[in-house]
């Protein structure tokens, strides 16, 4: 299973909110501060990151039907391979809520998943901020899933975790697609 080899059907789940601590966005108003200073004020709320939105997110995977979707490990990138505390669920809830942060999450032989924090990101040169030049998206979060179609698919469980998700965050996009063809296979707001 995995999200490289494109033989999966897929969740898809996007949401309006920005899903990056307020904080962050009041510092980086300006684009106008060095490495350090950055460096100073991450060191300031560091252990306190939080978006409401993310923590809800993350919160989701823990409590849906009686744990059917709970991860076992996460990561911000690949090899996923830190175990996942539901108990605790702080440092994912940070790494979702810094700009432009994402998390990894997986279930074994059930599902990967990325959550992903299309704010702006940092990126440096010279130790100056660079500014971005892109818009910021219409949607500001993403979640996908990745269920492998080596195993069996239950169709109908996947149409009822996309309807409940996209419920409990009240978004108006959730899809699930063949990630091999592209065939979008259930929309459920019904977009052409």
């Amino acid at each position: 299973m995995g999200k490289f080899d494109y033989k999966n059907i897929c969740v898809q789940i996007k949401v309006r909110e920005n899903l990056t601590d307020q904080r962050f966005v009041e510092f980086m108003k300006t684009w106008n501060f060095t490495r350090l200073e950055f460096a100073n004020f991450f060191d300031s709320i560091k252990g306190t990151i939080c978006n409401e939105q993310a923590k809800r997110i993350v919160e989701f995977f823990v409590t849906y039907k009686n744990e059917a979707i709970l991860p076992d490990k996460y990561n911000l990138a690949e090899p996923i391979k830190i175990a996942f505390d539901k108990n605790d669920i702080s440092i994912p809830v940070a790494w979702l809520s810094f700009p432009g942060g994402g998390i990894y999450l997986k279930q074994k032989y059930k599902f990967e998943a990325y959550i992903e924090n299309e704010y702006w990101g940092l990126v440096w040169s010279d130790g100056k901020i660079v500014k971005p030049v892109r818009v910021l998206p219409e949607y500001m979060g993403v979640i996908t899933f990745w269920f492998s179609k080596q195993r069996k698919i239950d169709m109908e469980f996947l149409k009822r975790l996309l309807k409940d998700f996209c419920e409990y965050l009240n978004t108006d996009y959730g899809v699930i697609f063949d990630q091999e063809t592209h065939e979008v296979l259930f929309d459920l707001f019904e977009r052409k």
